[in-house]
C-alpha cells in the first residue's frame, strides 16, 4: 500500500482514495469493538462545534442553548422536567435557567402541577434567539449527515437508541446492585 505523506499532515491511502488524517488514525488506535470510544470522540467533536456555534450565534453556553431548546421545543416545563429529557445535571440545568432568566429569555410561572416547582416558559427574546440559532443548527445537522441516505441515517438512529437503551440498561443494574 503506497503512503503519501501531504503537506497538511494527511496521508492519502491509494487503495480507497480516501486521505488518512489525524483523525481517521486516532479513530483507528482501537477496533470496532471500541464503537464505544468512537461514538464519545465523536460526541467531544459535536460539542465542540456546538459550543462554538451557540456561543457565537447567541452568546449563551451550550447548556443555556440546550435548556432554551428543550423548553422551545417540549413547551412549558419545570428545570427537573427538562434535566430528565436532557440528560443533564439538575444543578447544571438551575445555573442555565438563572442565566436565561436573568437575560430575558425564559421566565417562570407557579406549577399547577406540583408547588414546590416552576414552569419555565420562553420569552419573546427566547423564542427570537431560538428560531434563529435552531435555522443554524438544523444546517449544521444536516452537513454532518451529508454522504449518508435517508435509510442510512433511519438505520443510524435506530442503532443508536439501541445502544442508548443498552447503556440506560447497564446504569440501571449499576444502581439497582446487580
Amino acid at each position: 500500500m503506497a503512503r503519501d505523506e501531504s503537506p497538511h499532515g494527511a496521508v492519502t491511502r491509494e487503495d480507497t482514495g480516501q486521505e488518512r488524517g489525524p483523525l481517521e488514525e486516532a479513530w483507528r488506535i482501537f477496533d470496532a469493538r471500541h464503537l464505544p470510544y468512537r461514538v464519545l470522540m465523536l460526541g467531544k467533536m459535536l460539542d465542540r462545534l456546538s459550543v462554538q456555534q451557540v456561543r457565537d450565534r447567541a452568546g449563551m453556553s451550550l447548556a443555556e442553548w440546550r435548556v432554551l431548546a428543550h423548553i422551545a421545543v417540549m413547551g412549558s416545563k419545570s428545570a427537573s422536567e427538562v434535566s430528565g429529557a436532557a440528560l443533564v445535571d439538575r444543578a447544571e440545568v438551575s445555573r442555565a435557567v438563572r442565566s436565561l432568566e436573568a437575560g430575558g429569555y425564559l421566565s417562570r410561572a407557579n406549577n399547577p402541577r406540583n408547588r414546590k416547582s416552576s414552569l419555565l416558559t420562553l420569552t419573546p427574546a427566547g423564542k427570537t434567539v431560538f428560531d434563529q440559532v435552531h435555522l443554524h443548527r438544523r444546517a449544521f445537522f444536516d452537513a454532518l449527515m451529508t454522504g449518508l441516505t435517508p435509510e442510512e441515517v433511519a438505520t443510524l438512529d435506530r442503532l443508536l437508541l439501541t445502544m442508548a437503551r443498552n447503556a440506560d440498561r447497564i446504569a440501571s443494574e449499576r444502581a439497582g446492585g446487580t
